[in-house]
């Protein structure tokens, strides 16, 4: 390890024993906070709630389930309009324009610089500093749960077939689907046919747009432009596999689910998140070797963009609660949290510090992780960065309908395309309404 490493894990391992001495001369305090995560993901989360509260003095926080991503958001607004929000929620990352825009929001940078614990953006992660960060570099919220793409495979399928290397180009994905197929394998790859699949991910690795003024980072005038192009090229190419039983839609396998039907060995590859490793880890039946997402064959490769959640400070509690919430953003935080979240639910690490004490143990590092920071570090450009477009899960949902709409032959993929794309600038257009006026995040609660 470099010595320079080795100074910066000494420096936050006296950090993190100064932070977890007992502040005397703090109030005591309770405070809630909602979260969007189920099953292994769940149980990890309530770990690191009871360990703060275990080794804490003086603060309580109480962690409370929500349900999905989208419930979680729409609970925040329904409880905040009345007066009864949690003082941190965690927010998916396409919920980002909704919160940076909602002047209900108490600014983590401001909050954590206030309360004595500074944040250094420059630490996370290049992907997830260019997702969450404002057009100035300012964090307004705490990164938490990050994934990216990657490839999944049955290293005993594809061997038996005569696959001897993952594959890592669009054009080799089919020739080993193929392969999978013809020696009388029912579901050669699986996939659910989402958008942050199959056009986030796809379009970020291929350095092509989705949306006018950089994805939507730039401000509120941006409008979807993803209807041509490569896009076009892979929907087209999707459709091909679908139609001849190559990639089978998850809702079709015995699981009902794609991340469970490449774990349980009926799928031969999944094209899926890196915090699917768990589950695929935990069944303990597949023989998972892990890739890079695959890029069509001489184009150049970028890096994945990130999926997740950030953690946001809501406006309204009292002045008490927030040196509590402070203490518990900066406990999640330690790289010590990040790394046990990372290896129970295979989300990413997010900050370099994190990432340097990976190192000490490569062995202990999941192979879906290592995959995915190596994606991540990949050359970026203008449209990698991911998405920040206003009513974005409204727009996956007329997405995937054009698109399922086109699988079932009622359209071709590409009317499917500018279907979706003519209707989400038309929410586009509704969204800058909304907020074009609205109040920006102030410095306090």
């Amino acid at each position: 390890m470099k010595s320079s490493a080795g100074a910066r894990i000494l420096a936050w391992v006296l950090s993190a024993l100064v932070a977890a001495a007992p502040a005397a001369t703090c109030a005591a305090a309770d405070f809630d906070f909602w979260y969007a995560h189920g099953g292994i993901y769940a149980q990890a989360i309530e770990s690191m709630c009871a360990n703060f509260n275990a080794a804490s003095l003086q603060d309580h926080v109480h962690c409370f389930p929500q349900g999905t991503y989208e419930q979680t958001l729409r609970k925040t607004v329904a409880a905040y309009r009345a007066g009864r929000q949690p003082a941190l929620v965690e927010i998916y990352d396409i919920g980002s324009a909704d919160m940076l825009l909602s002047g209900a929001v108490y600014p983590v940078d401001t909050l954590m610089q206030a309360m004595g614990h500074p944040i250094d953006a420059s630490d996370y992660l290049k992907g997830i500093r260019r997702f969450y960060a404002t057009e100035n570099g300012r964090l307004l919220s705490q990164p938490f749960s990050a994934s990216t793409l990657v490839l999944y495979a049955n290293r005993q399928k594809l061997t038996a077939v005569g696959v001897d290397h993952l594959p890592q180009t669009w054009e080799a994905f089919e020739a080993a689907m193929e392969a999978l197929h013809a020696h009388g394998k029912s579901c050669p790859a699986v996939s659910d046919y989402t958008p942050w699949k199959m056009l986030e991910q796809i379009n970020a690795v291929q350095g092509a747009p989705i949306a006018s003024a950089n994805n939507g980072h730039e401000g509120l005038q941006a409008r979807y432009e993803f209807a041509d192009g490569v896009h076009r090229r892979f929907m087209n190419d999707v459709a091909r596999w679908y139609s001849r039983g190559l990639l089978v839609p998850a809702i079709m396998t015995r699981a009902n689910d794609q991340t469970l039907a490449f774990a349980d060995g009926e799928c031969a590859m999944s094209v899926d998140a890196t915090g699917a490793y768990a589950i695929v880890k935990k069944a303990g039946l597949v023989d998972a070797e892990v890739g890079l997402l695959p890029v069509y064959a001489g184009t150049k490769r970028y890096g994945t963009t990130i999926g997740g959640s950030s953690l946001w400070v809501l406006k309204g509690q009292s002045a008490s609660v927030y040196p509590a919430v402070a203490r518990f953003l900066a406990y999640l935080h330690d790289p010590r949290q990040q790394l046990m979240f990372a290896r129970r639910t295979g989300y990413l690490p997010l900050t370099h510090q994190a990432e340097e004490v990976l190192t000490i143990a490569p062995d202990a590092e999941p192979d879906a992780i290592r995959v995915g920071l190596a994606s991540l570090e990949l050359p970026d450009n203008d449209y990698n960065a991911g998405i920040r477009l206003g009513f974005t899960s409204l727009f996956r949902l007329i997405w995937q309908d054009e698109v399922q709409r086109a699988l079932g032959g009622k359209e071709t993929m590409d009317a499917a395309l500018e279907n979706a794309q003519a209707h989400g600038n038309r929410l586009l257009e509704r969204f800058q309404a909304t907020y074009m006026a609205a109040p920006q995040a102030e410095a306090g609660p």
